[in-house]
C-alpha cells in the first residue's frame, strides 16, 4: 500500500494507452470495430428528490449576425443557489438539446444540481445551444431531425466565429438577466462529436474567455480540417486551458478519418505540450452512452480546484497511477473481466484493496475452505482507494452478474496514502454501496468495518479508520446493506493489534484470515440463504 505520486497530467493514462489500449496504426482493430459496449449511468446522475432542484427556461434566437439565416433554441440552466449579487461559474454546452435532457445519456441539470449541492462544483449557470437551423419554422424542441443545416459550418470551422457567435450574440442575452463571472478559469466549454471540437476551437481562439474544455467523441478529423490540431498544439505557445477528452475504440472510423486515433493524438500533443488534460477512454461508439456514464465525474475532475469547491477525491473515478501498481493493475482488470465472463455464475463477490486481493496469496487456503465451491470472485486490488474501485465498476467489473451477495471493505488506503479526511472516506465508501445498488440491485450488501492498523488505539491512522467506522456503519438498513465490523476479533488485551495476526500491522497472514472467515462466516450463511 505504498504511496502514489500525485499528478495533474494523467500519467498514468499515458502509460496505459500505450501499453494496454494501444491503437498500432495498420492494426487489425482499427479495421473491425467490434459492437460497443453499453454503459450504465451512476447515482449522481439520478434524480434525488431530497437535493434543491435548478430551473431550465426555454429560448429562441431567431436572427444571427454572425450566422446570417439561421435560427435556434437555446436552454438557461439557473442552479437553485443563485445569488444574483454574486456571479455565478458558466458552462456553455453545444447541442444543447442533447445535454439538457433529463431522460437522455447526459442529464446536465440533474448532474448539476447533485454536484453544485455537494459543493463538488460551483454555483454553476449552464447555457445549452443548438446549432443553427436554417428552415423556415424552428423543429420541435430536442430534437436533431431535420439535421440543423449549419450545424458543421458553425462546429467543425477552426476559426473564431463561433466563439464570436456565443461571446457577443448569445451569453450578453443571458446577461441580461443573470449575473456571470468574466473570470475564464470559472467558464467551461463543452460538447459532443462535431460539438466536442467547437468546444476546443472556442477556447483555443478565446482562452481570455474559456480555461475549460469538455470533448466527448470530439471529431478532430478531416471533416474541415480538425485533424491539423495536433501539429498546431504542438508548434503552438502552450494556452491557459484545460482539457478533458473521452473517446470509445468503437467511435467512427470513415472516410473523414479514425476518431479514436484522432483523439488519441490530440492527447498526445496536449501532453506534450505540458497541458492539463486528461482522455478517459472505454469500449463505447460514437454515442453519448460512455461520455454520460463518466460525465459526473469529468465535471468533478475539470473543476477540482476551483476556489469554491473542496474536492473529495474519494468519490472520484480513477485509475491506478502509483509506479509499482501501472505495470499490473490493469492487466489484472483485463484478468477478472475474463474470469467473470468464463463463470457462468457469481454468487458471492468480494470488493476491496490488497486486504481482500490477499485471498489469493496469504489466504488462499482459507478461501479454499470457505468460499471454492460458493462460486465466489474476489476483486481486490493492492494500493486501491474508494476512487479506484469506483473506476472499474465503471469499466466492466460488474457487469452482466448477479450475485447475492457483495462483501465490501475498502478505505484504509484512502487513510494511509494522504490521511483522507473520515467523511470524505466514508462519502467514497457511500458512493461504491450506490453504485453496487444500481449495477446489481438484487445484491445483497455486507459492509465491513475497516481492519484495524498500527500497534494500538493511539495509532494515528487506526484513529481515521475508527471515525470512518462510526460514519459507514449508518450505511446499514438491515434490508439491502448490513454492516459488520469484526476489528475486536483481531485485537489483544488493550486493543493491541498482534504481529502474529498481522506482521506488517495492516495485513493479515494466514490466521488472520482464519480469524476474518469465522468471524464472516455466520452473516455470509444468513445473506446467502445458505
Amino acid at each position: 500500500m505504498k504511496k502514489p505520486p500525485q499528478t495533474s497530467i494523467r500519467i498514468a493514462c499515458w502509460a496505459i494507452l500505450i501499453g494496454i489500449f494501444s491503437y498500432a496504426i495498420g492494426n487489425n482493430e482499427l479495421d473491425a470495430q467490434q459492437k460497443p459496449r453499453r454503459y450504465k449511468q451512476g447515482a449522481d446522475s439520478q434524480r434525488n428528490e431530497d437535493i434543491p432542484k435548478g430551473r431550465v427556461t426555454e429560448h429562441t434566437w431567431l436572427e444571427s449576425k454572425v450566422f446570417p439565416g439561421t435560427k435556434r433554441r437555446y436552454y438557461v440552466y439557473v442552479p437553485a443557489q443563485y445569488n444574483e449579487n454574486t456571479p455565478a461559474a458558466l458552462m456553455v454546452f453545444q447541442d444543447g438539446f442533447k445535454y439538457v435532457n433529463e431522460k437522455g445519456e447526459y442529464r446536465a441539470p440533474i448532474v448539476l444540481d447533485n454536484l453544485i449541492h455537494r459543493k463538488e462544483l460551483p454555483v454553476t449557470i449552464g447555457v445549452f445551444i443548438a446549432p443553427g437551423h436554417k428552415t423556415k419554422l424552428l423543429p420541435e424542441k430536442l430534437v436533431r431531425q431535420p439535421k440543423p443545416a449549419n450545424r458543421s459550418l458553425e462546429y467543425d470551422s477552426l476559426n473564431a466565429d463561433y466563439s464570436k457567435f456565443l461571446l457577443e450574440e448569445i451569453l450578453p442575452e443571458v446577461k441580461k438577466k443573470y449575473k456571470i463571472t468574466d473570470d475564464p478559469n470559472s467558464r467551461a466549454i463543452c460538447g459532443a462529436s462535431s460539438g466536442g471540437i467547437c468546444a476546443f476551437t472556442v477556447a483555443w481562439e478565446r482562452p481570455d474567455q474559456f480555461g475549460k474544455v469538455l470533448s466527448h467523441i470530439g471529431s478532430f478529423t478531416n471533416i474541415r480540417h480538425g485533424d491539423t490540431y495536433p501539429g498546431i498544439i504542438r508548434k503552438t505557445d502552450k494556452k491557459p486551458i484545460r482539457i478533458y477528452l473521452q473517446d470509445g475504440e468503437n467511435d467512427l472510423d470513415n472516410e473523414h478519418g479514425n476518431w479514436p486515433l484522432a483523439n488519441k493524438q490530440m492527447f498526445a500533443a496536449l501532453k506534450y505540450k505540458g497541458y492539463d488534460v486528461r482522455l478517459d477512454w472505454g469500449e463505447g461508439g460514437h454515442d453519448g452512452n460512455h461520455a454520460g456514464s463518466l460525465f459526473p465525474d469529468a465535471m468533478r475532475w475539470l473543476w477540482r480546484d476551483h476556489e469554491d469547491v473542496e474536492p473529495i477525491l474519494a468519490i472520484g473515478s480513477e485509475i491506478q497511477t502509483a509506479p509499482w501498481a501501472v505495470s499490473w493493475w490493469m492487466p489484472r482488470h483485463e484478468e477478472k473481466l475474463a474470469q467473470r465472463k468464463l463463470m457462468k455464475q457469481v454468487e458471492l463477490l468480494m470488493v476491496g484493496d490488497s486486504i481482500t486481493h490477499s485471498w489469493e496469496n496469504g489466504g488462499q487456503q482459507v478461501w479454499d475452505k470457505y468460499y471454492a465451491n460458493r462460486k465466489a470472485l474476489n476483486i481486490g486490488f493492492s494500493g486501491d482507494r474508494t476512487e479506484h474501485v469506483i473506476w472499474r465498476f465503471q469499466n466492466g467489473a460488474i457487469d452482466d452478474i448477479n450475485p447475492k451477495l457483495a462483501v465490501v471493505m475498502i478505505g484504509t488506503n484512502n487513510t494511509g496514502h494522504r490521511k483522507e479526511k473520515p467523511e470524505h472516506t466514508a462519502l467514497g465508501i457511500k458512493r461504491i454501496i450506490d453504485e453496487l445498488a444500481l449495477r446489481l440491485p438484487k445484491t445483497k450488501v455486507l459492509l465491513l468495518g475497516i481492519f484495524p492498523r498500527g500497534n494500538d488505539n493511539n495509532d494515528e491512522l487506526r484513529k481515521i479508520n475508527l471515525a470512518i467506522n462510526e460514519i459507514i456503519k449508518g450505511y446499514a438498513d438491515d434490508k439491502n446493506v448490513w454492516y459488520l465490523d469484526i476489528s475486536n476479533k483481531f485485537l489483544e488485551k488493550g486493543n493491541i493489534l498482534p504481529k502474529s495476526i498481522m506482521p506488517d500491522l495492516l495485513h493479515p497472514n494466514q490466521k488472520g484470515y482464519q480469524i476474518w472467515a469465522d468471524a464472516m462466516e455466520p452473516m455470509i450463511v444468513k445473506l446467502m440463504g445458505e
